[in-house]
Protein backbone atom coordinates (compact mmCIF):
# COMPACT_ATOMS: atom_id res chain seq x y z
CA UNK A 1 0.00 0.00 0.00
CA UNK A 2 2.95 2.16 1.17
CA UNK A 3 4.78 1.41 -2.36
CA UNK A 4 1.60 2.32 -4.24
CA UNK A 5 1.04 5.58 -2.53
CA UNK A 6 4.93 6.72 -3.20
CA UNK A 7 4.43 6.14 -6.76
CA UNK A 8 0.91 8.00 -6.84
CA UNK A 9 3.16 11.13 -5.77
CA UNK A 10 6.12 10.46 -7.52
CA UNK A 11 3.83 10.67 -10.54
CA UNK A 12 2.25 13.97 -9.36
CA UNK A 13 5.23 15.32 -8.32
CA UNK A 14 6.19 14.62 -12.11
CA UNK A 15 3.15 16.07 -13.59
CA UNK A 16 3.53 18.85 -12.09
CA UNK A 17 6.98 19.73 -12.82
CA UNK A 18 5.95 19.13 -16.49
CA UNK A 19 2.80 20.83 -16.16
CA UNK A 20 4.84 23.85 -15.01
CA UNK A 21 7.74 23.39 -17.35
CA UNK A 22 4.97 23.84 -20.26
CA UNK A 23 3.40 26.99 -18.05
CA UNK A 24 7.06 28.29 -17.67
CA UNK A 25 8.14 28.12 -21.49
CA UNK A 26 4.62 29.57 -22.32
CA UNK A 27 4.94 32.16 -20.21
CA UNK A 28 8.79 32.59 -21.56
CA UNK A 29 7.24 33.27 -24.93
CA UNK A 30 4.79 35.56 -24.05
CA UNK A 31 7.38 37.47 -22.45
CA UNK A 32 9.72 37.16 -25.45
CA UNK A 33 6.76 38.40 -28.01
CA UNK A 34 5.61 41.14 -25.42
CA UNK A 35 9.59 42.09 -25.17
CA UNK A 36 9.85 41.97 -29.09
CA UNK A 37 6.60 44.23 -29.66
CA UNK A 38 8.09 46.70 -27.15
CA UNK A 39 11.42 46.44 -29.32
CA UNK A 40 9.91 47.27 -32.46
CA UNK A 41 8.31 50.02 -30.86
CA UNK A 42 11.61 51.60 -29.36
CA UNK A 43 13.41 51.23 -32.67
CA UNK A 44 10.59 52.77 -34.79
CA UNK A 45 10.86 55.69 -31.89
CA UNK A 46 14.54 56.17 -32.33
CA UNK A 47 14.62 55.77 -35.92
CA UNK A 48 12.30 58.81 -35.82
CA UNK A 49 14.07 60.85 -33.68
CA UNK A 50 17.32 60.30 -35.13
CA UNK A 51 16.26 61.63 -38.57
CA UNK A 52 17.77 64.68 -39.99
CA UNK A 53 15.96 68.15 -39.28
CA UNK A 54 14.39 70.20 -41.84
CA UNK A 55 16.63 72.58 -43.47
CA UNK A 56 16.01 75.56 -45.64
CA UNK A 57 16.41 75.59 -49.43
CA UNK A 58 15.96 79.23 -50.34
CA UNK A 59 14.92 82.17 -48.64
CA UNK A 60 13.33 85.83 -49.79
CA UNK A 61 14.66 88.42 -49.18
CA UNK A 62 18.53 86.33 -49.35
CA UNK A 63 20.60 86.78 -46.37
CA UNK A 64 22.58 90.13 -46.08
CA UNK A 65 19.75 91.51 -48.92
CA UNK A 66 19.05 95.86 -48.91
CA UNK A 67 16.53 97.65 -49.28
CA UNK A 68 13.90 95.51 -48.61
CA UNK A 69 10.47 95.80 -49.06
CA UNK A 70 7.35 93.86 -47.32
CA UNK A 71 3.94 93.28 -47.58
CA UNK A 72 1.32 91.19 -48.16
CA UNK A 73 2.21 90.42 -51.57
CA UNK A 74 6.07 90.42 -51.21
CA UNK A 75 6.19 88.17 -47.52
CA UNK A 76 9.46 86.93 -46.49
CA UNK A 77 8.96 83.24 -48.33
CA UNK A 78 11.20 80.16 -46.42
CA UNK A 79 11.46 76.91 -49.14
CA UNK A 80 12.37 73.92 -46.84
CA UNK A 81 14.21 70.78 -48.76
CA UNK A 82 11.57 68.47 -47.72
CA UNK A 83 8.57 68.69 -45.53
CA UNK A 84 7.96 69.95 -41.99
CA UNK A 85 5.25 67.49 -41.19
CA UNK A 86 7.01 65.73 -37.80
CA UNK A 87 8.04 69.10 -36.59
CA UNK A 88 6.92 72.53 -34.57
CA UNK A 89 8.57 75.38 -36.85
CA UNK A 90 8.96 78.65 -35.01
CA UNK A 91 10.36 81.90 -36.51
CA UNK A 92 12.00 84.55 -34.52
CA UNK A 93 12.20 87.84 -35.69
CA UNK A 94 14.66 90.47 -34.45
CA UNK A 95 14.18 93.75 -33.52
CA UNK A 96 10.99 91.11 -31.91
CA UNK A 97 8.11 90.99 -33.87
CA UNK A 98 5.40 88.74 -33.75
CA UNK A 99 5.08 86.79 -36.98
CA UNK A 100 1.61 85.44 -38.55
CA UNK A 101 2.51 83.00 -41.51
CA UNK A 102 0.80 80.48 -43.76
CA UNK A 103 2.52 76.95 -44.76
CA UNK A 104 1.46 75.29 -48.09
CA UNK A 105 -0.16 71.50 -47.81
CA UNK A 106 3.56 69.99 -47.70
CA UNK A 107 4.77 72.55 -45.07
CA UNK A 108 7.52 72.40 -47.70
CA UNK A 109 7.05 76.51 -47.94
CA UNK A 110 5.95 79.15 -45.33
CA UNK A 111 5.26 82.60 -45.92
CA UNK A 112 5.47 85.34 -43.14
CA UNK A 113 5.31 88.99 -42.50
CA UNK A 114 6.18 90.64 -39.19
CA UNK A 115 2.15 91.27 -37.41
CA UNK A 116 4.15 95.26 -36.26
CA UNK A 117 4.45 98.10 -38.21
CA UNK A 118 7.60 97.52 -40.47
CA UNK A 119 10.61 99.97 -39.65
CA UNK A 120 12.03 101.51 -42.44
CA UNK A 121 15.97 101.66 -42.95
CA UNK A 122 15.32 98.49 -39.67
CA UNK A 123 18.13 95.73 -40.09
CA UNK A 124 16.79 92.88 -39.19
CA UNK A 125 17.12 89.64 -38.06
CA UNK A 126 15.27 85.82 -38.48
CA UNK A 127 15.97 82.88 -36.55
CA UNK A 128 14.42 79.94 -37.42
CA UNK A 129 13.90 76.83 -34.72
CA UNK A 130 12.46 73.44 -34.67
CA UNK A 131 11.20 70.60 -32.69
CA UNK A 132 9.85 67.04 -33.17
CA UNK A 133 5.64 67.51 -31.97
CA UNK A 134 6.12 65.08 -29.33
CA UNK A 135 8.91 66.71 -27.66
CA UNK A 136 8.37 70.11 -25.01
CA UNK A 137 9.00 73.36 -25.84
CA UNK A 138 12.20 73.66 -24.39
CA UNK A 139 13.57 71.43 -26.90
CA UNK A 140 13.76 73.73 -30.10
CA UNK A 141 16.52 73.72 -31.79
CA UNK A 142 18.03 76.57 -34.13
CA UNK A 143 18.29 75.43 -37.74
CA UNK A 144 18.96 78.58 -39.96
CA UNK A 145 19.46 82.24 -39.37
CA UNK A 146 19.21 85.42 -42.03
CA UNK A 147 18.98 89.19 -42.19
CA UNK A 148 18.38 92.09 -43.53
CA UNK A 149 17.71 95.85 -43.78
CA UNK A 150 14.22 97.33 -44.87
CA UNK A 151 14.50 100.82 -47.29
CA UNK A 152 14.98 103.90 -46.45
CA UNK A 153 12.04 106.27 -46.42
CA UNK A 154 12.41 108.61 -49.94
CA UNK A 155 14.50 111.87 -49.39
CA UNK A 156 12.66 115.03 -48.23
CA UNK A 157 15.06 116.86 -51.05
CA UNK A 158 15.62 115.43 -54.09
CA UNK A 159 19.73 115.46 -55.30
CA UNK A 160 19.96 118.53 -57.88
CA UNK A 161 22.37 115.82 -59.96
CA UNK A 162 19.68 114.59 -62.46
CA UNK A 163 21.74 111.64 -62.89
CA UNK A 164 21.78 110.96 -59.32
CA UNK A 165 18.29 111.79 -58.89
CA UNK A 166 17.31 109.25 -61.22
CA UNK A 167 19.00 106.60 -59.19
CA UNK A 168 17.37 107.98 -56.24
CA UNK A 169 13.96 107.71 -58.14
CA UNK A 170 14.96 103.72 -58.80
CA UNK A 171 15.85 103.06 -55.11
CA UNK A 172 13.53 104.59 -53.38
CA UNK A 173 9.95 104.61 -55.21
CA UNK A 174 7.57 101.66 -53.91
CA UNK A 175 5.17 99.96 -56.65
CA UNK A 176 1.32 101.14 -56.59
CA UNK A 177 0.93 98.25 -58.63
CA UNK A 178 2.56 94.85 -58.62
CA UNK A 179 0.53 93.00 -61.45
CA UNK A 180 1.57 93.83 -65.18
CA UNK A 181 3.21 97.14 -66.19
CA UNK A 182 2.51 100.75 -64.74
CA UNK A 183 3.80 104.36 -65.51
CA UNK A 184 4.42 105.92 -62.14
CA UNK A 185 4.79 110.04 -62.25
CA UNK A 186 6.01 112.01 -59.19
CA UNK A 187 5.75 115.80 -60.13
CA UNK A 188 7.58 117.20 -56.82
CA UNK A 189 10.65 114.96 -57.55
CA UNK A 190 10.67 115.62 -61.49
CA UNK A 191 10.81 111.42 -62.24
CA UNK A 192 8.92 108.88 -64.05
CA UNK A 193 9.60 105.66 -63.10
CA UNK A 194 8.62 102.37 -65.07
CA UNK A 195 7.57 99.33 -63.13
CA UNK A 196 6.72 95.43 -64.49
CA UNK A 197 5.31 92.97 -61.97
CA UNK A 198 5.96 95.36 -59.03
CA UNK A 199 10.00 95.63 -59.90
CA UNK A 200 11.48 98.86 -60.99
CA UNK A 201 12.86 99.29 -64.35
CA UNK A 202 14.41 102.35 -64.98
CA UNK A 203 13.58 105.94 -63.84
CA UNK A 204 14.00 108.90 -66.25
CA UNK A 205 13.95 112.69 -65.69
CA UNK A 206 10.52 114.47 -66.77
CA UNK A 207 9.40 118.11 -67.20
CA UNK A 208 5.85 118.46 -66.25
CA UNK A 209 3.37 121.49 -66.70
CA UNK A 210 4.11 124.66 -65.13
CA UNK A 211 2.14 126.51 -62.63
CA UNK A 212 -1.29 127.62 -63.99
CA UNK A 213 -0.76 125.01 -66.57
CA UNK A 214 0.23 121.95 -63.92
CA UNK A 215 -0.05 118.30 -65.26
CA UNK A 216 -3.58 116.73 -63.92
CA UNK A 217 -2.91 114.61 -60.49
CA UNK A 218 -4.49 110.79 -60.88
CA UNK A 219 -4.91 107.53 -62.35
CA UNK A 220 -4.95 107.43 -65.77
CA UNK A 221 -3.43 104.98 -69.02
CA UNK A 222 -1.99 105.60 -72.43
CA UNK A 223 -4.90 105.98 -74.34
CA UNK A 224 -3.11 105.77 -77.86
CA UNK A 225 0.27 106.72 -79.31
CA UNK A 226 1.47 107.65 -82.45
CA UNK A 227 5.30 108.10 -82.83
CA UNK A 228 5.85 111.65 -84.66
CA UNK A 229 2.71 113.33 -84.52
CA UNK A 230 1.67 117.49 -85.54
CA UNK A 231 0.43 119.50 -83.15
CA UNK A 232 -1.90 122.36 -84.58
CA UNK A 233 -1.67 124.22 -81.38
CA UNK A 234 1.68 124.51 -81.11
CA UNK A 235 2.82 123.88 -84.59
CA UNK A 236 5.19 121.32 -83.25
CA UNK A 237 6.27 117.74 -83.62
CA UNK A 238 5.14 115.68 -80.41
CA UNK A 239 7.54 112.13 -80.84
CA UNK A 240 6.86 109.26 -79.39
CA UNK A 241 3.42 110.20 -78.09
CA UNK A 242 1.54 108.57 -75.79
CA UNK A 243 -1.90 110.22 -74.76
CA UNK A 244 -2.98 109.96 -71.16
CA UNK A 245 -6.47 111.29 -71.73
CA UNK A 246 -8.94 110.15 -74.73
CA UNK A 247 -9.21 114.05 -76.12
CA UNK A 248 -5.27 114.23 -76.51
CA UNK A 249 -5.10 117.05 -74.51
CA UNK A 250 -2.36 115.90 -72.20
CA UNK A 251 -0.01 113.12 -73.19
CA UNK A 252 3.91 112.37 -72.37
CA UNK A 253 6.29 112.78 -75.54
CA UNK A 254 9.64 113.17 -76.20
CA UNK A 255 10.74 117.18 -76.09
CA UNK A 256 8.62 119.19 -78.69
CA UNK A 257 10.64 119.47 -82.55
CA UNK A 258 10.53 122.59 -84.52
CA UNK A 259 10.04 121.54 -88.35
CA UNK A 260 13.54 122.42 -88.64
CA UNK A 261 14.83 119.74 -85.94
CA UNK A 262 15.44 122.00 -82.79
CA UNK A 263 14.57 120.50 -79.59
CA UNK A 264 12.76 122.65 -77.05
CA UNK A 265 13.19 122.64 -73.59
CA UNK A 266 16.04 119.92 -73.34
CA UNK A 267 17.79 122.44 -70.67
CA UNK A 268 14.34 121.90 -68.36
CA UNK A 269 14.27 118.84 -67.99
CA UNK A 270 13.98 118.73 -64.18
CA UNK A 271 11.80 121.37 -63.65
CA UNK A 272 8.10 122.14 -64.69
CA UNK A 273 7.42 124.19 -67.52
CA UNK A 274 5.52 122.63 -70.10
CA UNK A 275 1.69 123.12 -70.85
CA UNK A 276 0.53 120.19 -69.31
CA UNK A 277 2.22 117.59 -70.69
CA UNK A 278 4.97 115.09 -69.69
CA UNK A 279 8.29 115.43 -71.19
CA UNK A 280 10.72 113.31 -71.85
CA UNK A 281 14.52 113.64 -72.85
CA UNK A 282 15.92 112.17 -76.14
CA UNK A 283 16.17 108.67 -75.71
CA UNK A 284 14.17 107.89 -73.16
CA UNK A 285 11.19 108.96 -74.64
CA UNK A 286 11.46 106.34 -77.18
CA UNK A 287 12.24 103.83 -74.67
CA UNK A 288 8.82 104.16 -72.76
CA UNK A 289 7.13 104.72 -76.10
CA UNK A 290 8.55 101.26 -77.41
CA UNK A 291 8.07 99.23 -73.69
CA UNK A 292 4.43 100.66 -73.03
CA UNK A 293 1.49 99.13 -74.53
CA UNK A 294 -2.04 101.20 -75.03
CA UNK A 295 -3.95 100.64 -71.71
CA UNK A 296 -1.11 100.63 -69.51
CA UNK A 297 -1.74 102.61 -66.29
CA UNK A 298 0.32 105.55 -65.32
CA UNK A 299 -0.10 107.08 -61.54
CA UNK A 300 0.56 111.02 -61.53
CA UNK A 301 0.86 112.73 -57.90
Amino acid sequence: MSRIIRKSVQVSLLSILVLGGVLGIAYGLRSHMTLSKETVEIKNIVTKKTGIFPSVKTIVPGDGATDVILDIEDPIIVDFNGSTEDFFIKFVLEPHSEVVYENNPEKTQFRLLPKDKILDDQAYRLDIYARYKDEGEDSYRKIFSSSFVTLAQAPADWDKDLVLRAGQAKRFTRAKIKEGKYIDINLASQIMTTFEQGKVLDAFVISSGKRGMDTPKGNFKIENKADRPWSKAYNLFMPNWMALVPSGKIGIHELPEWPGGYKEGANHLGTSVSHGCVRLGVGAAKKVYDWAEIGTPVIVY
